[in-house]
């Protein structure tokens, strides 16, 4: 009996070592995961200049796995008064984030230049970035890999030159400019030359605003081939010195919400608050005290500059229901008694019930349009 009780002794404490060499591995591989050495990482650095017929730069192997200990920069550089437009395939993985916070394999782009610098993100995981344009006509994009595998396939970004000023006009002043391609019977038509627009003065640009309720129609309308781009921008543009807090929400979902915004400006300009009333200024009366001496009430305040699209003819904010509303205060009266054989006059305080005007609802009256 003692053979087979000793030999079971034995394995238990084997396979109490294994499983503590087991763990300590584990722990030292994360301890290695934290300090990577970074002479260990393969550099390259790459200059591109980027024409008109534009190109793409990928992570190796894509869109295979992309290989550890790396550290790429690729240099884009655009000719002077030109920017520069990415747009990353939607085939996009790498390692994801540790607690919201790209720390292993990310894609990096950088709007450089002489006396600043602007990040415009670190991405990883399994969602694309958003499409960009550069502030300047020179762009760094940044790939790195650490030294622990992973089969994700990396990603593959498009450039292209985005140019700021209009191409030169002819003598009759048209100018070409390049439009989709349209359909017409069983062949294609394309547009070939439209005239030349006017540039907006802000006037102009302030009125044409004011007809627009969402930011996506606005975009569409002031640039009809790049508004998707603008759309996607607007939630990851950032200053040289200042990042806005909604740069720094996890998704596009819960930045700041323009359209909401513009909103709530039309529809709570005009409405009902609360103002302090004086009571004997509100009742018209000089023989009475109250207390309290004032009562708050609903009335409508506001302005309708921003809430109507004629703002500017004289629109005015005005209840259009109105209730009455009992409140009860104390009032400071008197009568008249006698007392040892003498007329006196006795003040003392009785409940008394009012009534107050208040605004349930208001709305903007115009002079153009009258109230309903």
């Amino acid at each position: 009996m003692g053979g087979p009780v000793h030999f079971q002794m034995w394995m238990v404490l084997l396979l109490g070592t294994v499983a503590e060499v087991g763990r300590a591995q584990v722990s030292t591989a994360r301890v290695l995961r934290g300090n990577v050495r970074r002479d260990d990482l393969y550099r390259k650095e790459e200059n591109i200049t980027v024409t008109p017929l534009g190109g793409a730069i990928h992570s190796p192997r894509y869109p295979s796995a992309y290989p550890r200990n790396l550290l790429l920069s690729w240099k884009l550089l655009s000719p002077n008064g030109c920017r520069i437009h990415l747009e990353f395939d939607g085939h996009f993985g790498l390692e994801e984030a540790e607690n919201g916070v790209c720390r292993y394999d990310f894609v990096e782009v950088e709007d450089q230049s002489e006396t600043s610098t602007i990040i415009w993100g670190r991405w990883c995981g399994q969602k694309a970035p958003p499409s960009l344009n550069s502030k300047t006509n020179m762009l760094r994009v940044t790939f790195k890999s650490d030294d622990y595998f992973v089969a994700k396939p990396g990603f593959k970004v498009y450039y292209s030159v985005l140019y700021d000023s209009p191409l030169p006009a002819s003598n009759t002043n048209w100018e070409a400019v390049t439009m989709p391609m349209l359909e017409s019977g069983g062949g294609r038509m394309s547009v070939a030359a439209t005239p030349q627009a006017a540039p907006f003065t802000l006037e102009d640009l302030d009125k044409t605003i004011a007809a627009f309720d969402t930011v996506e129609q606005l975009l569409r309308s002031l640039n009809p081939d790049t508004w998707r781009q603008d759309l996607d921008s607007i939630y990851t543009q950032t200053h040289i010195h200042y990042r806005s807090r909604a740069y720094h929400l996890a998704s596009r979902h819960n930045k700041v919400d323009l359209n909401r915004l513009y909103d709530d400006v039309k529809r709570y300009s005009c409405t009902p608050r609360n103002y302090s009333v004086n009571l004997r200024e509100e009742l018209k009366t000089t023989n009475a005290v109250f207390f309290p001496r004032c009562l708050l009430v609903k009335r409508c305040g506001g302005n309708c500059a921003c809430g109507t699209n004629n703002w500017n003819n004289g629109c005015t904010c005005q209840a259009s229901k109105i209730s009455l509303k009992l409140h009860e205060v104390l009032k400071y009266s008197s009568e008249a008694t006698l007392h040892q054989r003498h007329q006196r006059t006795r003040v003392r305080w009785v409940i008394d019930e009012i009534f107050l005007t208040h605004h349930e609802m208001c709305e903007c009256v115009c002079p153009s349009q009258p109230p309903r």
